[in-house]
């Protein structure tokens, strides 16, 4: 390579070889950076479009006015500024970077260059590095130098990635399996060969302080024990042996939670950073710090931690390290770090192992590394009780519901009433229900069963809630209804032990036995407003459609029950009926608004009923006509029901009363022809009345008119003439005629007429003859 590539030539710690691992901390979070934006590598990020990249002795930018260009902290700045959005972040670390360490950026330059060379089918061709933005001047040597350089494989990539950030986290240990995976000597990197050379070295010295801890506690020596094992978990924050021994020996002695033992020399901590040796424990005052107490509080799904008493201001700057200790039967104790803090104060494990048992352990830190002996909570068996448990009561039932943890293997259930244990309530995921139940209190107490690592089965300490059955009333199972007289009766069945009232629901009405409680936001409806009708009975409004649905109450609770629908088709006003002759009634009325069709219901003789339904056409074009016979009937009207399978409610007042077809005739017999002369002419009144006689039947008298000439007038009302003859209606009956002898004291020509006198004239038809028969000459 030579003078070529980078020999004793540029920066400071320039390269004389290529890199074998970025060993920059945060590189995994610059490379999702670099790969959201869609950049091959760094380079991209770099350089304006149509500019080149040197590498041989820096980074610089080629091409343009300037020609040659370098890229360190003050040209990064400009880019970020220039670029801004979504480049911001990525150049803001490249800065960091290059402030911390003027070689890194060149570092991680070649490093991702010399991956993609070699894993490019045309690695060694200088046009693939020309393609890939270097200049082609540098690309020859660069691409000679790639194909040369050690080549690794998918699993050393990740640990020469990853080695900064456990170094300059302080976990040697990890470091150190990471430095188990390259190849002894750092493959030509002297950066990496001697941070190689560092870690093996931290390494020995934090196990020389755990064998110096080992020595001590054998020697029963405590606190020299304890000293040296917070020295090797300063030197190593991720060794298990260090922290599970500071925990051991600190609850050993009864700690506090304040430090223990001075240290050689009471020097202050070393500074922050992997790469910096730790300096000796500092040396702590017991009665310096309040007594701690480390708390842990489990959920269903994670177990909060807290410190109490709260650390104060300077001590929570420097924070704590909180650690989760799992015991494993037969086997290491795990360690986890906890690191997700909780808005209320303290920490929160989201994820602890179920049915396992856990200690929880606060280490002070200074700088970023353990200050002193932890603080330890006690032994915790990671076994949450459900979360959410509530109940609903209702008929001689409780239903509850919970949420289970996701770690549970599942539940078991036990209801507790007046008389011990239920038997029979049914159990599922989530959820419980018992049916059957008598009035009193209860208590349901539901434990998570979870698996233990040695496959046992243990039960969490359980969660109790108690629920109470109240009194409800006994439903309504069958409603039904009559009509009749214009009103409608009710009768129902079940609700024996409730007020049962009968309602009209707003809206729908509630299922068939729903349970409903007393709520304001949606009252029970009054009870139905109709007035009282004859029999007991009810009267609907007229022109209503009416679901009437049964409530039974008892106190704040009630039972919805069966419902029907009454409809009572609005009334037909200015209704009349006549005898038409024939036996037919001719009927009319003033045909009522929005009615489709209209029923007439002709009742005559008891059990005769007629039913005709005409649509308004066929009214408007031929009228109604309903077949009647002589006796007395009643034509009812209304508008049709518009509710298939309804209760109908005739409304009030629709009927018209016809009386029977009672009728009164008279004749003027000639009298028997004597010689030359007739006899005296007779008056012969016949009662013609289906059924019974009324009682009052109106009085016949037959009147004369004489006249001035050969034609006499007919009198037009009872006084308008002479009164010849009177028979009260009491003296006619069916079958049997009345004849009187007409008088002769009138000279002729005069005119008769017979008429109908008294209350009940209107009710009888007189049937009067021809009136030439009436005419006396």
């Amino acid at each position: 390579m030579g003078l070529e590539f980078g020999h004793n030539l540029g920066l400071r710690r320039a390269l004389r070889g290529l890199p074998l691992s970025p060993l920059v901390p945060g590189y995994g979070r610059l490379v999702a950076r670099q790969r959201a934006l869609g950049l091959r590598h760094i380079g991209d990020a770099l350089v304006e479009r149509g500019r080149v990249l040197g590498v041989l002795d820096g980074v610089f930018e080629e091409g343009g006015a300037r020609r040659r260009q370098h890229i360190g902290a003050d040209r990064l700045r400009q880019l970020g500024a220039a670029r801004g959005g979504a480049y911001g972040p990525l150049l803001a670390q490249l800065e960091a970077v290059q402030l911390q360490d003027p070689a890194a950026l060149r570092r991680i330059l070649l490093y991702q260059l010399v991956e993609l060379l070699q894993a490019h089918p045309q690695g060694a061709d200088p046009a693939t590095a020309v393609a890939l933005g270097v200049c082609p001047q540098e690309a020859g040597p660069l691409v000679r130098v790639a194909a040369a350089h050690l080549r690794l494989d998918g699993e050393q990539r990740r640990a020469v990635e990853e080695l900064a950030d456990a170094w300059a986290d302080g976990k040697v240990r990890r470091a150190a399996g990471l430095t188990a995976l390259l190849p002894a000597g750092g493959g030509g990197d002297a950066l990496l060969r001697r941070r190689l050379a560092e870690i093996a070295e931290r390494v020995k010295e934090a196990d020389d302080a755990l064998d110096a801890a080992r020595e001590a506690e054998k020697a029963g020596d405590a606190r020299a024990a304890e000293d040296c094992m917070l020295r090797a978990a300063r030197l190593a924050s991720d060794c298990p042996r260090a922290l599970l021994g500071l925990v051991r020996l600190h609850r050993a002695g009864g700690g506090a939670g304040v430090g223990a033992g001075p240290a050689a020399g009471g020097e202050k901590p070393g500074p922050a950073g992997g790469g910096e040796k730790p300096g000796p424990a500092a040396v702590y005052d017991e009665g310096a710090r309040p007594r701690e107490v480390l708390t842990v509080l489990p959920a269903p799904e994670a177990v909060a931690v807290a410190l109490s008493p709260a650390p104060p201001a300077a001590d929570a700057a420097n924070g704590r390290r909180v650690l989760r200790l799992t015991r494993v039967p037969g086997g290491p104790t795990g360690i986890t770090e906890i690191t997700d803090l909780s808005p209320a104060g303290g920490w929160v494990d989201p994820s602890p192992p179920f049915g396992q048992e856990v200690r929880y352990a606060a280490l002070p830190l200074r700088d970023g590394r353990i200050d002193g002996p932890p603080v330890v909570s006690d032994v915790l068996l990671v076994a949450p009780d459900v979360s959410g448990l509530r109940s609903t009561t209702g008929r001689g039932r409780i239903e509850a519901t919970w949420t289970e943890p996701s770690g549970a293997l599942g539940v078991r259930a036990q209801l507790v009433g007046p008389a011990g244990p239920v038997g029979g309530a049914e159990v599922r995921t989530g959820a419980l229900t018992a049916t059957g139940l008598g009035v009193g209190a209860y208590v349901l107490r539901v434990r998570c069963r979870y698996r233990s690592p040695d496959g046992a089965v243990i039960e969490s300490a359980g969660a109790e809630h108690p629920v109470s059955v109240d009194p409800w009333p006994t439903p309504v199972d069958r409603l039904d209804a009559t009509a009749a007289h214009g009103s409608v009766r009710f009768s129902w069945s079940g609700g024996d032990d409730a007020d049962v009232r009968l309602v009209a629901w707003p809206a729908d009405p509630p299922e068939v036995g729903a349970e409903l409680t007393d709520d304001p936001a949606r009252p029970w409806p009054a009870p139905l407003p109709w007035a009282a009708g004859s029999g007991g009975g009810l009267v609907p409004p007229p022109g209503s459609v009416t679901r009437v649905s049964a409530l039974a109450v008892l106190g704040p609770r009630a039972v919805a029950g069966p419902g029907l629908v009454v409809e009572c088709p609005p009334a037909v006003a200015g209704a009349r009926v006549e005898r038409v002759g024939g036996g037919r009634a001719r009927v009319t009325f003033d045909w009522p608004a929005e009615a489709g069709e209209v029923a007439a219901t002709v009742e005559q003789d008891g059990a005769s009923t007629v039913h005709r339904v005409v649509a308004r056409s066929t009214y408007v074009r031929e009228g109604l006509y309903v077949d009647v016979a002589p006796s007395a009937f009643s034509v009812t009207l209304s508008a049709a029901p518009r509710t298939p399978d309804a209760v109908v409610v005739p409304p009030p007042g629709g009927a018209v009363r016809v009386p029977a077809d009672i009728a009164v005739s008279y004749r003027i017999v000639p009298g028997a022809r004597r010689a030359l002369r007739r006899g005296p002419s007779l008056l012969r009144v016949t009662l013609s009345c289906p059924g019974e006689v009324p009682a009052d039947l109106p009085e016949f008298v037959l009147v004369a008119r004489s006249g001035n000439g050969r034609d006499p007038v007919r009198p037009r009302t009872p006084t308008d003439g002479t009164t010849l003859l009177r028979i009260g209606g009491g003296t006619l009956s069916p079958g049997s005629p009345v004849e009187l002898p007409v008088p002769s004291g009138l000279r002729p020509p005069y005119a008769l007429r017979g008429f109908l006198l008294g209350e009940g004239a209107a009710d009888v038809r007189l049937d009067e003859p021809s009136p030439t028969t009436l005419v006396v000459r």
